[in-house]
């Protein structure tokens, strides 16, 4: 059985924000009604990645994969990669949570930018992405990606 919501529309153009208040008796849902609805926020789609050459402003969504390696961040876009002193968790923030996906303890990945997921031997994953670089989804993070793509 569904439950039945009350869902309530009040517009006062008098405001310059959208304020979303979710009352529920279950914490679950009031999770899950929060995901679904931050995923049509409007933050600002560009973030600024600051290198050796100067400050980028990329789109968030051209972002296909990002990983650490001796306190370098490597950011690859679909138009080039840039390298940054930028922590892996401060770009994650900055990321929407429902498209960016922990795969590692040192890397993240957009699942817009996924073509393929396959099993490894040692119960890892290995996925494919639209520039046809292989990554590792470590056994630790495999649940966090499945449960995001719905396998």
């Amino acid at each position: 059985m569904k439950d039945k919501f009350n869902v309530h529309l009040q517009i006062d153009a008098s405001t310059t924000i959208t304020d979303v208040t979710i009352n529920t008796y279950e914490q679950e849902i009031g999770n899950n009604l929060l995901k679904y609805i931050q995923q049509y926020e409007t933050p600002n789609g560009k973030i600024g990645i600051k290198t050796s050459q100067g400050v980028y402003l990329i789109t968030k969504t051209d972002i296909i994969f990002a990983e650490v390696f001796d306190k370098q961040l490597t950011i690859a876009t679909t138009k080039e990669t840039y390298t940054t002193r930028m922590s892996l968790n401060a770009l994650q923030q900055s990321l929407p949570e429902n498209k960016f996906v922990q795969i590692t303890k040192s890397s993240i990945v957009n699942i817009e930018h996924i073509t393929k997921v396959s099993p490894s031997f040692s119960g890892n994953l290995y996925a494919t992405l639209i520039n046809n670089q292989k990554v590792t989804i470590s056994r630790r993070y495999v649940k966090n990606l499945t449960q995001i793509l719905g396998i």
